[in-house]
């Protein structure tokens, strides 16, 4: 190679190093005419053939004089060296400076640099493309220039200054942790250098699961995490000494919080993931034991914010159970809080022999409290634990486990089914406070009533004891319809569909049956009511008789029935009248259908809910009410009680003499017929009307006429049945009960050995457990019971002496 185009080189690389010392040092910019007329000059000098020729010959020749180094080789040896004395310079400068200032000279000369490198790219270009790739491929240690500049910016300046950045980086962050005024941007656009400067090849900086973030993770990601957790950890450890817990708790969820909001703003958004994790790991995962030792307190406290800042904590750890331990606290709070909520009976009404009607505020306030308990609850896990379904299922568990505990049962002193079942049947009965209150809306009043039972069916759902519910419903809902309480038929029919929802068809057909009853009753009533209208014999005009089919209703009304043949003479001629018509009638339909006259239908009297209006007149009471005569409304042994006062005048003509007839309890028995209990019951009303008292002659009780009496009301119903007392029904409901589990495990156990033919004792009773759940649990007492009666009927039986219990089919 010739001295002359040596000189020609130099003089091209001296004039370029002037203006790269403008851009790279001074921040000057290169003119767009100094940039091409460099661009031509490199490219002429690196293009020529006779010169690459000589070039490649030199190199073969393995000269290493300058004069014979080819041009490509001596360009990229001065720009390098150029680079390097350039970034040595800046380093040097660095290494005095500190906190902001360096980070600002840093972010600067960084820009700069990043100019100067697509500078140098573009204006020698054809050396990076057509030199240095030949040099590649004949296997030279070279790099593409825009690999060279990195890599020389970070061996040169970043790796010897990294820590010295790295630590006035960190203590600006912390000062902005402290309160004082950081700019943002400042740290992002620091940020952005540490994210640019990939020196891709460089081992020490790679990344194996996040390239190519290998230096901004080593040097600024890594050192930003560990200062956060110290940060925290300085924050915290007083708390830690003190042993507060819920304290630290509150601390560290808020720090969390901060640090993730700042990390939001300072990191780049692939640094978000490894942040939450080594805060979880650090702050929540080493300290879960402290977390659940403090969850019974929370809960108690009822600080719905910290229940959501704890489930938030546990939550964010993904993949561990983290959140179980809080999930069966919240059961046991569950638990624990519907206990204490709900009330205990008060000295009036824990009495055994209370009546229902006395017991009905205590019903009322159970109930509602342990529905409002759980609603609330409901709440709260919609509140804090955002629905999570593992919390959905446990509040499920812990609600279905407090209304079948025997805790409750003591609390309540009775069982909560059959308090469930009065609840319904307070809301059910006409002029209850809920229909009150329906009446009182715009709403649709069944609508309302509808909604409420809805509500209560909740509970009905959760129970292990469902038959002893239906069993008390049951009851209630026929003393309704006898009673004519209900608030109507078609709301009755819809409740019995809802349970039927979740019942089978045979536990809901009786409740359907005794609707279709009054259905009937009704129609039957309507005709035999025009029919003796004719009569003018009869003094009555309008009859309401109800014919129930014994088989439908339960047997606790029908046991309730009296033998009671002694009617008020008035009463009886109705009532032969109706069994001759009804008896026609069936008489006739039988014959019908079956071509000959079959046995007369027997119909029997239930005096007990059968009732009837006079009009009564008291001559020496006052008022306009008084002279125009009283309507009462009266059961059958209340008018024949009555009657007795008037036998002398006839019905409803008062009495003459100015004290009226007296009579004994004997007296009143023997006239009438009926039994003392009922006596004494229908007196208690009388009394509490004040239609009648009671009066002290010569040592005895008798019972004569109020004839002072007066009221405002011109109709006066005292027609209430006689009142069941709490603990005689809980005790025949609960006999029924035995009874019917009995009888249905006897079915399910025939059934699954007519199935089966041969199975073990335990295989067989759970099998039968299985599928009895849903209406009742199966104790191994009531299993064992059932099974010997069914062994007693010759249709299962046991095996030999050594093989008892293996079990065989027989029928």
């Amino acid at each position: 190679m010739s001295v002359s185009a040596l000189d020609s080189d130099i003089k091209l690389w001296n004039n370029l190093q002037v203006q790269l010392d403008g851009v790279l040092l001074k921040g000057k910019t290169m003119t767009p005419g100094d940039y091409i007329n460099f661009y031509s000059g490199v490219s002429a000098q690196l293009s020529r053939p006779a010169l690459r020729h000589r070039d490649r010959q030199a190199r073969n020749a393995g000269s290493t004089a300058l004069q014979m180094m080819d041009r490509g080789s001596r360009m990229y040896f001065w720009l390098t060296g150029y680079i390097i004395q350039s970034i040595q310079r800046l380093r040097q400068k660095m290494s005095a400076m500190e906190g902001t200032e360096l980070l600002s000279y840093y972010v600067g000369q960084w820009k700069n640099f990043v100019f100067v490198s697509k500078l140098v790219k573009g204006i020698f270009q054809i050396l990076d493309s057509q030199w240095i790739q030949m040099e590649i491929q004949y296997g030279s240690n070279y790099k593409p220039l825009s690999d060279t500049m990195v890599q020389l910016w970070y061996l040169q300046l970043f790796k010897p200054l990294s820590a010295h950045l790295t630590r006035s980086i960190i203590n600006l962050i912390d000062m902005r942790r402290n309160g004082q005024t950081v700019e943002d941007n400042f740290i992002k656009n620091l940020v952005n250098a540490y994210y640019e400067l990939r020196p891709e090849s460089m081992p020490e900086v790679v990344s194996i699961y996040r390239e190519p973030l290998g230096v901004y993770l080593k040097s600024f990601e890594g050192p930003y995490i560990q200062a956060a957790i110290r940060y925290i950890e300085e924050k915290t450890r007083h708390l830690l000494g003190k042993r507060d817990v819920c304290g630290y708790i509150k601390t560290i969820s808020s720090l969390i919080e901060i640090e993730e909001q700042q990390g939001n703003v300072l990191l780049l958004p692939e640094s978000e993931t490894e942040l939450r994790n080594m805060l979880n790991y650090s702050f929540i995962e080493s300290s879960v034991d402290r977390i659940y030792s403090a969850l019974p307190t929370i809960f108690d406290s009822g600080n719905r914010g910290d229940l959501k800042m704890v489930y938030s904590l546990l939550n964010r750890i993904q993949g561990l159970p983290r959140l179980a331990p809080m999930r069966r606290a919240f059961e046991d709070y569950i638990f624990r809080h519907i206990i204490d909520r709900s009330p205990e009976p008060t000295a009036t009404n824990d009495k055994t022999g209370v009546s229902a009607d006395t017991e009905a505020p205590y019903t009322s306030d159970f109930i509602d409290r342990i529905l409002a308990t759980m609603e609330q609850l409901e709440q709260l896990l919609s509140e804090c634990f955002d629905e999570n379904e593992s919390f959905v299922d446990g509040k499920n568990n812990a609600f279905r486990k407090v209304i079948n505990s025997p805790e409750l049962r003591t609390r309540c002193k009775s069982v909560p089914m059959r308090l469930l079942a009065e609840y319904c049947n307070l809301t059910l009965r006409a002029n209850n406070a809920t229909a009150r209150k329906a009446e009182a809306s715009t709403t649709d009043p069944e609508m309302i009533i509808t909604a409420e039972i809805r509500r209560i069916l909740r509970l009905y759902k959760l129970s292990r004891s469902r038959d002893m519910f239906l069993n008390h419903y049951e009851l209630h809902l026929a003393r309704r319809l006898l009673n004519e309480q209900t608030v109507s038929l078609e709301l009755e029919r819809t409740i019995v569909t809802m349970i039927s929802t979740t019942e089978s068809m045979e536990i809901t057909t009786k409740l359907k049956d005794m609707l279709t009853d009054i259905d009937t009753s009704h129609d039957l009533s309507r005709s035999f009511s025009l029919k003796i209208a004719e009569d003018r014999s009869v003094s009555v005009s309008d009859v309401y008789i109800k014919v129930l089919k014994e088989a439908s209703w339960p047997s606790v009304i029908m046991a309730e029935r009296g033998e009671w043949n002694r009617p008020p003479t008035q009463l009886a001629v109705i009532c032969d009248r109706f069994m001759k018509a009804y008896n026609e009638r069936h008489s006739a339909h039988d014959k019908g259908h079956s071509g000959r006259d079959t046995a007369k239908r027997r119909l029997r009297w239930m005096w007990e809910y059968s009732k009837c209006s006079i009009q009564f007149f008291f001559p020496h009471s006052t008022g306009r009410v008084a002279r125009t005569g009283y309507t009462f409304v009266l059961n059958t042994y209340q008018l024949a009680i009555l009657m007795l006062f008037t036998e002398s005048s006839g019905l409803g003509s008062g009495y003459d003499s100015p004290t009226g007839p007296r009579f004994t309890l004997e007296q009143i028995r023997h006239s009438t017929g009926i039994d003392e209990l009922y006596i004494k019951a229908e007196l208690a009303i009388f009394y509490k009307a004040r239609i009648l008292i009671p009066v002290s002659a010569n040592g005895r009780t008798l019972v004569q006429l109020n004839d002072k009496y007066n009221s405002k009301r011109l109709r006066v119903d005292i027609s209430a049945i006689k009142r069941v007392r709490r603990a005689e029904e809980e005790e025949k409901v609960a006999k029924k009960t035995a009874e019917d589990r009995r009888w249905y495990l006897m079915i399910d156990i025939s059934r699954n050995m007519k199935a089966r033919k041969t199975m073990e004792f335990n295989e067989l009773f759970l099998e039968v457990a299985r599928g009895r759940a849903g209406m009742f649990e199966v104790t191994r007492d009531e299993f064992k019971d059932a099974l010997e009666k069914v062994i007693n009927r010759d249709i299962v039986k046991r095996g030999e002496d050594n093989d008892r219990k293996t079990l065989y089919y027989m029928a």
